[in-house]
């Protein structure tokens, strides 16, 4: 919950949250919550620290918690790209990687995670003109 109501501190538009510990089940808690409060801007991207990796992911939060569809998925141009290749038509230093459907992807360092997720919004507010 105080991820929730933290989420306008780690990005302006409110649609992006950061999970401090791992290993935590947040899809259903966190759409829960949602409806629960009323949120009116719902979270499109969850920011967490894959300790095991000493890295960060961005993965995406889905309409449902048992639904592989996405509220919004990462840019389709970065799908199944990795390291360089996904800095370099990104814009953004130090990535790891993108799935190819999307879902999930991930950064060495938590500023990198959180301008994926910033150009990320950034990329659909532009399409849905």
């Amino acid at each position: 919950m105080q991820c929730l109501y933290s989420r306008f501190e780690v990005h302006p538009s409110g649609e992006v949250i950061c999970l401090k510990g791992t290993g935590i089940p947040w899809k259903d808690h966190i759409i829960g919550l949602e409806k629960e409060l009323k949120v009116d801007t719902t979270v499109k991207y969850v920011l967490y620290e894959d300790k095991a990796n000493n890295k960060w992911r961005i993965q995406c939060v889905p309409v449902r918690a048992d639904s592989f569809e996405n509220r919004l998925g990462l840019p389709v141009e970065w799908g199944g790209l990795r390291d360089d290749d996904l800095s370099k038509i990104s814009g953004i230093e130090d990535c790891v990687f993108v799935h190819s459907n999307r879902f999930i992807g991930g950064n060495a360092t938590y500023k990198g995670v959180l301008q994926m997720a910033s150009k990320s919004l950034e990329i659909a507010k532009q399409l849905a003109k």
